[in-house]
């Protein structure tokens, strides 16, 4: 097992396996020490073969967080899986909107990467809402993805500085879709906790974007 530091307070845990799983799905995962068997999303792609990515996000008053964070390189991990039903349509052919907040951009990474692999002329959008620009999860590999006009990344913070701002500002609405989407046709993805998608299940709905064109993972 490899560990990669995303923020302050998430990293990837790079898992030396591989088994066949569809985009945005999860596992179980058990870490040493932590008494609890957790699901999470899985954030590679199946077209990066030869391992696994989990993300998990830990907040320091939280009892996770010692734990995950004293893991070392190559200590061994349980897990399960894949399971879960969220995941891209077939065939590809979008446009597709991903809508995360804070840590729920982890299965859209998955997701992103198998479009930008297999169908990159997909047009894509990720609008990532987080509080500061220092917890965006992933921003190097979007912020690379985006040389490719068909993906398009916007990030948007609640509570960043006029002296740090690297992208929109305020939570996901309807005036930031309306900014960058010329139609709201295609697929949209909400992940994030409850209330978050539960907001923007209202939004799009204000926005006449039948339910059928909805899709959403909560926790």
């Amino acid at each position: 097992m490899d560990i990669i530091a995303e923020t302050p307070d998430t990293q990837t845990f790079r898992l030396g396996t591989y088994f066949d799983y569809k985009p945005g799905q999860a596992i179980s995962l058990e870490i040493p020490g932590d008494p609890k068997k957790r699901y999470y999303s899985l954030s590679s792609s199946p077209t990066e073969k030869g391992h696994i990515d989990v993300t998990i996000k830990a907040g320091r008053d939280k009892p996770l967080y010692g734990d995950l964070f004293s893991l070392k390189i190559g200590a061994p991990v349980e897990m399960a899986g894949p399971m879960g039903k969220f995941s891209l349509p077939e065939p590809l052919t979008g446009p597709y909107i991903f809508l995360a907040a804070g840590s729920g951009v982890t299965p859209f990474r998955s997701m992103i990467k198998f479009i930008l692999d297999r169908r990159p002329e997909t047009q894509t959008w990720l609008f990532n809402s987080v509080r500061t620009p220092d917890d965006l999860i992933f921003k190097a590999p979007f912020m690379a993805w985006s040389e490719n006009p068909a993906f398009h990344y916007v990030p948007t913070f609640t509570r960043a500085s006029e002296l740090d701002l690297e992208g929109e500002t305020g939570r996901i609405g309807e005036t930031l879709l309306r900014k960058h989407l010329k139609m709201m046709e295609g697929v949209f993805f909400l992940c994030g906790p409850r209330k978050f998608v539960a907001d923007m299940e209202h939004v799009l709905m204000g926005l006449n974007v039948p339910a059928e064109r909805i899709r959403r993972e909560n926790w």
